[in-house]
């Protein structure tokens, strides 16, 4: 597994708050790193698997737990 980078809890944000925060710290990790973010609702979940997506990162781990979405983003 990639080395975690940074965790974001993201929980608190919604719209374009989460995505612009992970887009700041992926320019700053290196190949083999990953961000681990933490997301409060189902809608914001889909838009960071949609932008993980469209900007070709790689989704390493995508998981629902106690009602928050946990994902681990890499380069």
């Amino acid at each position: 597994m990639a080395k975690i980078y940074k965790t974001l809890d993201l929980t608190g944000t919604s719209c374009a708050g989460p995505i612009g925060e992970l887009l700041g710290v992926m320019d700053e990790i290196k190949e083999g790193e990953a961000v681990e973010a933490i997301v409060g609702d189902a809608e914001t979940a889909k838009q960071v698997r949609e932008w993980v997506k469209a900007t070709g990162f790689k989704m390493i781990d995508d998981r629902e737990k106690e009602g928050k979405y946990w994902f681990v983003i890499g380069r």
